[in-house]
C-alpha cells in the first residue's frame, strides 16, 4: 500500500512538473513567435506542432521547421506504438531503438534551436545552453519564458 500511494505521489509531481513546463514552454515560444511575426501563434500551444514555431523562429526556415516537427511527430509516435507491441518482444526492441534515436535527434536539433534563440535574446547564450543540455532539456523551457521579453541583441 506504501509503495502504491509512493508512486502516485511521484506521478503526481512528475504530471505537475511537465504540466509547469509544457505552460513555459508554450508562453516563451508563443511570445517570441508574436515578436518575430511567425504565424500562426496559436501552434505554441499544441504539443509536437510547437516544435514548428520553435524551428522557424531558431533557423528562420521552413524545412528546418518541418524536419524538426516531423522528429517530434515520429517520437511520440514511436513511444505510443511501444504500448501496442507489449509481448512481441522484436518489435518492441525495434520500436525502442528507433524511439531512442529518433528522441536522440531531436534533443540535439532542439538544443541548436533553443542556442540560435538564445543567442539572439540574451547575453548569457553559452551558459544557457550548457545549463539547459546539464540538465537534459529541463530547463529549456524555463529560459525561453525568462527571454521572452528581452530585446535583441545587436
Amino acid at each position: 500500500m506504501v509503495i502504491a500511494i509512493v508512486i502516485m505521489f511521484l506521478y503526481i509531481i512528475l504530471f505537475t512538473f511537465g504540466f509547469v513546463s509544457y505552460i513555459f514552454n508554450s508562453i516563451g515560444i508563443y511570445e517570441l513567435s508574436k515578436r518575430e511575426k511567425e504565424k500562426p501563434y496559436a501552434i505554441a500551444w499544441i504539443p509536437c506542432i510547437n516544435k514548428y514555431l520553435l524551428g522557424k523562429l531558431a533557423f528562420k526556415s521552413d524545412t528546418h521547421a518541418l524536419i524538426l516537427t516531423f522528429l517530434s511527430l515520429g517520437t511520440t509516435l514511436f513511444s505510443f506504438f511501444i504500448i501496442f507491441m507489449y509481448g512481441e518482444l522484436y518489435a518492441t526492441l525495434a520500436l525502442l531503438l528507433i524511439s531512442f534515436i529518433l528522441s536522440l535527434i531531436t534533443a540535439i536539433y532542439c538544443y541548436i534551436a533553443r542556442y540560435k534563440i538564445y543567442s539572439k535574446y540574451s547575453k548569457s547564450i553559452i551558459l544557457m545552453t550548457v545549463f539547459d543540455i546539464v540538465s537534459c532539456g529541463i530547463l529549456g523551457p524555463v529560459f525561453l519564458f525568462a527571454i521572452k521579453d528581452n530585446n535583441k541583441n545587436k
